[in-house]
């Protein structure tokens, strides 16, 4: 299972509540690991980005060019 997986599980989830798949009595875990979740994959994301941001950083200093500025976070 990598985070695409996760993805993919967080947007089935998102559908199935706007659908009324769950229960009145089911629907407060359900949003609670929905909102663990959507959290986890939000760190995920703004780590994937900053490694990649390091790792082009390293490379453009090995070539010896400057490193391309970093565009504002969302």
């Amino acid at each position: 299972m990598n985070i695409n997986d996760l993805s993919v599980l967080f947007a089935a989830v998102e559908l199935a509540v706007k659908r009324g798949t769950f229960s009145l009595f089911e629907i407060g875990a359900v949003g609670q690991a929905a909102e663990r979740l959507g959290a986890f994959l939000k760190d995920a994301n703004e780590q994937a980005q900053a490694a990649k941001a390091a790792q082009e950083a390293e490379q453009a200093a090995a070539e010896g060019q400057a490193p391309a500025p970093e565009a504002p976070a969302a």
